[in-house]
């Protein structure tokens, strides 16, 4: 349970110090709460789980005055990922009818990438529905076991014409599923 961990304790005690004595529970926002829901070790995404892999090279210009790559340029990467997989799976797109709309991304920083390191991304199809589907993508720098980053994109189609949700195309479905998930990974 969260409130019996020993992280848990040490951030209510630095959070009480920082604050001036308002509980981590009590307000909800704060660095104490940042820190503390940072990823665990034994959270952190690693290469096996993922089954699709694709290569970047990273640029000058994505290095931030942090002297990092910027976190955007990280989601630029999740999406070219992602509609790579896609455009295997269906080499007409982006000019078929039925087409993927991205409805929601969400992406986990570990660790920094700078230039001019070599990018690999990782996919996994996670989650196929009726009209949608979750795919989870994870950034390596090349040949590290763990993911710098990771994350997850949610796909709906849709009609061109028309902008209203359709059913996956079974031609689709078939490419999706290839890369889906193993249920004992998820």
């Amino acid at each position: 349970m969260r409130f019996s961990s020993p992280l848990y304790i040490v951030c209510l005690a630095l959070d009480i110090q920082l604050r001036g004595r308002t509980p981590l529970f009590v307000a909800n926002h704060s660095l104490v709460d940042t820190l503390c829901s940072m990823p665990k070790p034994q959270l952190i995404e690693t290469r096996e789980r993922y089954t699709v892999f694709g290569s970047i090279t990273t640029r000058w210009k994505d290095n931030d005055v942090y002297g990092h790559v910027n976190n955007a340029v990280y989601n630029s990467w999740m999406d070219t990922a992602v509609t790579e997989f896609f455009r295997q799976g269906e080499p007409g797109l982006p000019h078929t009818r039925m087409i993927p709309f991205g409805v929601e991304t969400r992406l986990t920083f570990h660790r920094s990438i700078a230039h001019p390191d070599e990018v690999e991304t990782g996919l996994r199809v996670e989650r196929i529905g009726n009209k949608s589907v979750r795919c989870g993508v994870g950034i390596f720098s090349r040949g590290e076991t763990e993911a710098a980053a990771w994350g997850h994109m949610i796909h709906a189609w849709v009609d061109r014409e028309t902008k209203q949700s359709v059913t996956i195309p079974d031609e689709v479905r078939k490419g999706l599923e290839s890369a889906l998930m193993k249920e004992t990974e998820q």
